[in-house]
């Protein structure tokens, strides 16, 4: 064999070889690929708990021994809008509820599983900011698919322990104060609140159903209902309805307007012993609501005057438009100490918004009731902050209707999902039921649907209750 032949075939023989190496290179990498879960967990990313743990303590907690006060005590809610003793409240009843995600993990270490107060502290934050969850990961130590859940879960806890309470519907007593509260500040018996509408962006909805919720704000949006007293707590909570649809056809689907026709709100205020009230020297048997003027002409709805022309309407227009800021100004302070609600939302799932909404509201109003009791464990009293407030349970009614204790209904289905859609039995105080056929018997027997629904669309008392305050606060 010459030269030349030789040096091909060496060639051929290399270059096989090289073909063959790497084909056995790649099978091992593939192998090693799919086998990744078979390595021990020490391999693969681990975060920090313990040191993580540490720095919350360092920051905002406090540390028994060598740092008694925090560096960052005096700003605790500032950075998340919750004092430290309602955050102490919530870490003792979620920590000592059975939702298993917040139990201890028995076969692993302390450092080795997060802290109860990273589990609280980051979804707080998220709502505080309106940031996804990932954004404070590196601080809390935590997976963005762990972030994620911890805010899902923080939502179920909130809601579970706490909507009976937060969201409640008003008793007896709680009519008795509010009619207080606002005898007081506003200067008018029988105004019960203020409704108005307010929207949420929703940045991430499906485009399928991006035409039905795009309406006034120019963008998909869902939309809230709430009626609100001076202090700008939350009476009434509706979420979900399309954004596209005006303020009167969610009127038309508000639980709201359920219980004006069915007639529970009548009980509730011959049961509060409220009605009859007198205006000047005109006498009245319903409780109102301020309203702005897209509301239709109710007996239960004040409006004011749209454009005034005489000084009598002026004032009276005036007084009637600051009263209403009452509903305003919650709208306001919501968005504002929870931006979750005032920036573009990013998820995805409706039902997920809807269980974060709820969560902001009942943070919401546990802020409210601190404010005005002054102690987080105080259940919340409307005319506490009054010197003449009779307090809880001052007077005592029987029978009160097990529907009108429970919290705001929502409706719960995809395409109207709802802040705070819980189902519970009529007598368990967790849920509002809505219709005729979950009336009690005797309203039944007295009065029909239709004769409610009569009443409240009474424009003659409408008229009489409009000139009355009118008289009132025109001359």
């Amino acid at each position: 064999m010459d030269a030349n032949k030789r040096k091909i075939v060496v060639a051929a023989l290399e270059a096989g070889w090289a073909f063959m190496s790497e084909m056995v290179n790649d099978e091992v990498e593939g192998r090693e690929a799919t086998d990744h879960r078979k390595k021990p967990r020490s391999n693969r990313r681990k975060f920090r708990h313990g040191d993580a743990r540490h720095c919350i303590n360092r920051d905002y907690l406090g540390i028994r021994g060598d740092l008694a006060t925090p560096l960052l005590g005096a700003e605790f809610k500032a950075m998340f809008r919750v004092s430290r003793s309602r955050f102490q409240v919530l870490l003792e009843d979620i920590g000592a509820s059975e939702i298993r995600f917040y139990q201890k993990k028995k076969n692993l270490d302390v450092d080795e599983q997060a802290s109860l107060e990273a589990k609280l502290l980051l979804p707080i934050k998220t709502l505080a900011y309106g940031v996804p969850p990932h954004t404070f990961i590196d601080y809390f130590q935590m997976s963005p698919e762990y972030a994620r859940e911890c805010c899902r879960q923080f939502d179920i806890a909130v809601k579970k322990i706490y909507a009976q309470e937060y969201l409640r519907l008003p008793t007896s007593d709680d009519l008795r104060s509010i009619l207080q509260l606002h005898r007081h500040v506003h200067q008018v018996d029988g105004l019960f609140g203020s409704l108005d509408c307010s929207h949420t962006i929703w940045k991430n909805c499906p485009k399928a159903w991006a035409g039905s919720y795009t309406g006034k704000p120019g963008s998909p949006s869902i939309i809230l209902e709430a009626v609100v007293d001076y202090h700008m707590f939350f009476w009434h909570a509706s979420y979900g309805y399309t954004g596209n649809i005006g303020d009167l056809n969610v009127l038309a689907q508000s639980p709201l307007l359920e219980r004006m026709v069915d007639g529970s709100f009548h009980t509730l205020e011959n049961e509060a012993s409220v009605v009859p009230f007198k205006i000047g020297d005109q006498e009245f048997t319903k409780c109102f609501i301020l309203t702005d003027g897209i509301y239709p002409k109710f007996s239960r709805f004040v409006k004011g005057v749209k454009e005034p022309i005489t000084e009598e309407g002026k004032k009276y227009t005036a007084w009637q438009e600051g009263a209403r800021k009452d509903v305003e100004r919650a709208f306001g302070v919501l968005k504002c100490t929870w931006q979750f609600l005032d920036r573009p939302i990013l998820k995805l799932k409706l039902s997920e918004v809807a269980m974060r909404t709820t969560c902001c509201i009942i943070l919401h109003n546990m802020l409210t009731a601190d404010r005005v009791m002054g102690d987080p464990r105080a259940r919340y009293v409307p005319c506490a902050s009054l010197d003449e407030c009779p307090g809880v349970g001052a007077v005592q009614q029987p029978g009160d209707l097990a529907a009108v204790q429970g919290i705001a209904n929502i409706a719960n289905n995809p395409t109207h999902a709802a802040a705070g859609a819980a189902a519970a039995p009529a007598n368990s105080g967790t849920g509002l039921q809505i219709g005729l056929r979950n009336a009690p018997p005797d309203l039944l027997q007295q009065v029909t649907r239709k004769d409610r629904f009569d009443e409240l669309m009474d424009a003659d008392e409408h008229v009489r209750l409009h000139q009355s305050l009118m008289n009132k606060f025109g001359s």
